[in-house]
């Protein structure tokens, strides 16, 4: 049965911007335009919508705090934010309390635009909506349906002390300190949480965690940073979906809070796997995969001990050796040899 029109409602206080959207967007869809976010949530009240295009800087309510609202009051309907402009306060929220699909930059492109939205609707369209509140049963027991958590810092046992504090108990979790070692849980563990600083023996992560989600969105991310800014954030959600971002120095509460709701989504996504579609990730790029093999062999001890051989292994071959099935998630490919 072939889907219907898509439905979508934009928000936006500037009504020339609103008028730009609805030129380029009624070609393929049914378009519904609001001033406010206020106004925007009446009409969430009266339509079933496929997904929101929202602005950030709204009088009244910014645009984190309607897709907050958006998500309690319609969780089928997807959410995307428009941000042009450097709000790191307003991006984190939008992320943590309003779960956004994407961010589009402002001025946006016109093939970006309708991609995105066209793959919004889609997912709408063929998902069934994802609870949100009270955890499922299951969530709540002490049995994590096997799953592992990794925790990947440069100090776990300081990781272990704040989710004991944050009074988090699980016997599934695995902590390493380097990005060889952690992609090497995959041979052995089925992992469902993943617990990350963005940067591990001064190895940025960031590569490996959105190569993780691109290949299993089912795995739930919650990342933390000491430094970081609004453009790093948009690409982990971009092109890593990951569900919590913390700064630093994590406060006990805090991680508690993004741990429990981490849980629940991991029991969501194990139990309902089409879940998963509502959190699909842009493609990783080429030149990323290949930094990411060089940052993998660097940070293996494998790596370490051939370097003082005369006759290394090629990278590839090296890259196989020390990461075994996260091999796969590169597609098996390497063009360094």
């Amino acid at each position: 049965m072939e889907n219907k029109k898509g439905k979508i409602l934009c928000v936006d206080d500037e009504p020339n911007i609103l008028r730009s959207l609805q030129w380029l967007l009624q070609k393929e869809f049914e378009v519904h335009t609001a001033i406010s976010g206020q106004d925007g949530l009446a009409l969430i009240a009266q339509h079933d919508f496929d997904a929101v295009v929202s602005d950030q800087r709204m009088p009244g309510m910014m645009g984190s705090e309607f897709l907050r609202e958006v998500r309690l009051r319609s969780p089928r309907t997807m959410r995307m934010l428009l941000t042009g402009y450097s709000d790191l306060p307003a991006i984190l929220r939008s992320v943590n309390e309003g779960e956004v699909f994407r961010f589009i930059h402002k001025p946006w492109k016109f093939n970006e635009l309708m991609q995105v939205v066209g793959e919004a609707v889609q997912i709408a369209q063929a998902t069934e909506p994802e609870t949100v509140g009270a955890a499922p049963v299951e969530a709540e027991s002490e049995d994590d349906g096997g799953d592992s958590i990794l925790v990947v810092d440069d100090d776990p046992d300081n990781v272990e002390r704040m989710l004991q504090e944050a009074g988090h108990q699980s016997v599934n979790v695995r902590c390493v300190t380097n990005i060889a070692d952690a992609v090497s849980i995959f041979d052995t563990e089925d992992v469902g949480i993943i617990l990350s600083d963005t940067k591990v023996d001064s190895v940025d992560t960031t590569r490996m965690l959105k190569v993780i989600k691109e290949k299993h969105p089912e795995i739930v991310t919650v990342v933390y940073t000491a430094n970081s800014d609004a453009d790093e954030v948009i690409n982990l959600i971009n092109q890593g979906q990951i569900f919590r971002f913390i700064l630093k120095p994590v406060k006990p509460t805090t991680l508690m809070l993004a741990m429990t709701a981490a849980k629940v989504k991991r029991t969501q996504l194990r139990l309902n796997p089409a879940f998963a579609k509502r959190h699909r990730v842009q493609g990783v790029n080429l030149e990323m995969r290949e930094s990411l093999v060089d940052d993998l062999a660097s940070a293996s001890p494998v790596a370490n001990s051939a370097a003082q051989t005369d006759a290394p292994p090629s990278k590839g071959g090296l890259f196989r050796r020390v990461t075994g099935s996260f091999w796969q998630m590169l597609g098996g490919k390497n063009s360094t040899h």
